[in-house]
């Protein structure tokens, strides 16, 4: 196991009615009489009723609200610039998310964006780092991408979805109220288990020895979001089942899932590739496409953790050879992504037409993907294909 420092600031208020706290959190942190930007997406916060209770929760503790709308999924830099410019000089000490990941990374990039002179895009070009931010709070909309706990933004500008990671970006809190689920749409909750999944699968996929009680945390929780997702995809008024998949989704990427391993991500970076190149894609469906292809390729090269993830997650009986054991975990791994509405192959997506080779290149510009098998263009773009089904 390797040697770590974990710190994790972010207030998590969660439960029914939460986002009547808003308020007297915010005012608490960064003081009374502020003035604070609500960044939202499309009119689902509107018509739902939870920017009224957000913005009469603030109002209630004194703190001036200025409100943005217009976040699309994989969010543009284009409206982070937009947004810098408008608050710029407006003496804004707080941004505020109200939505699911895209609205919060928005709100992480204007959070830095308005505390630099230069151009925000800086950072995720690596031209700069990130040395002040203003404090960032979320009111969870969707549980999908963690990003109410992380430290960690991704923005999508001109085909190019990369991201940035501080401690300064990390949300000071999240209020998460699983009543507010209840209305999500199939698609949004499928691609939201998958996500969710995936980033315990990002560092569970690890060399690093002496891992023992940190899989087990893993393996739990892919179990917990795998039985309560297929619970709340079939019935979305579950509330007790919605607890579960909302809790461990917030803690998915908030960091504690890889503490002291080696993590992966390469499945992320082949992802963003694809929806970067057709941005109305979404993240989750195109990872439920990805990981399964993934798996098929590397498993060979660590074939102990791919039967450890069958046999304690999948619940496969071992086989005598292993590879029979891999095969099937991920076969189920698999089934249950199509069980809540995700597509199986790049046609299904929607990508049948993706440019594999010229994705692959743009995927390893900066040099090999992933650490459980480092992956070079010619890797990247086998993936691809095995996911378009033409392996």
């Amino acid at each position: 196991m390797q040697n770590f420092s974990y710190y994790n600031p972010t207030r998590l208020v969660f439960g029914r009615g939460v986002e009547t706290q808003v308020g007297s959190v915010v005012s608490e942190i960064v003081g009374p009489e502020a003035k604070v930007l609500v960044i939202y997406g499309g009119g689902s916060a509107k018509r739902s009723g939870l920017l009224d209770a957000v913005h009469a929760s603030l109002e209630a503790a004194g703190i001036v609200v200025l409100e943005k709308g217009g976040v699309q999924p994989n969010p543009r830099m284009c409206f982070v610039r937009e947004t810098v410019d408008w608050v710029r000089d407006q003496g804004v000490r707080a941004i505020i998310a109200v939505g699911g990941g895209s609205v919060i990374d928005t709100a992480k990039a204007v959070a830095v964006g308005v505390e630099y002179e230069g151009d925000c895009w800086d950072f995720f070009e690596g031209k700069a780092k990130v040395e002040k931010a203003l404090p960032v709070f979320a009111v969870l909309t969707i549980p999908a991408a963690g990003s109410e706990q992380s430290t960690r933004c991704v923005i999508t500008h001109h085909g190019t979805k990369t991201g940035i990671g501080t401690e300064l970006i990390r949300p000071r809190a999240a209020f998460i109220n699983p009543e507010r689920f209840a209305t999500l749409p199939a698609w949004q909750i499928g691609a939201g288990l998958v996500d969710m999944c995936s980033h315990i699968m990002e560092r569970y996929f690890s060399k690093t020895d002496a891992t023992e009680y940190v899989d087990g945390q893993c393996e739990a929780a892919l179990r917990t979001i795998m039985a309560s997702g297929l619970k709340v995809y079939n019935d979305p008024s579950d509330y007790d089942a919605w607890c579960q998949v909302g809790l461990a989704g917030s803690f998915a990427h908030n960091g504690y899932f890889g503490l002291g391993r080696e993590e992966d991500w390469a499945c992320h970076a082949i992802e963003h590739e694809i929806s970067g190149w057709r941005e109305e894609i979404t993240h989750g469906a195109g990872l439920a496409v990805v990981i399964p292809a993934w798996m098929h390729y590397v498993s060979g090269f660590e074939p102990a953790r791919f039967v450890q993830f069958a046999v304690n997650v999948m619940g496969v009986e071992p086989r005598e050879d292993d590879a029979e054991t891999i095969r099937l975990g991920i076969a189920k791994f698999a089934a249950w992504t199509q069980s809540v509405g995700m597509p199986g192959t790049l046609a299904a997506l929607g990508a049948e037409d993706c440019p594999i080779e010229a994705l692959a290149r743009h995927c390893c510009r900066a040099g090999t993907v992933g650490h459980l098998k480092p992956l070079n263009v010619d890797d990247v773009a086998a993936i691809l294909t095995g996911a378009a089904g033409n392996v």
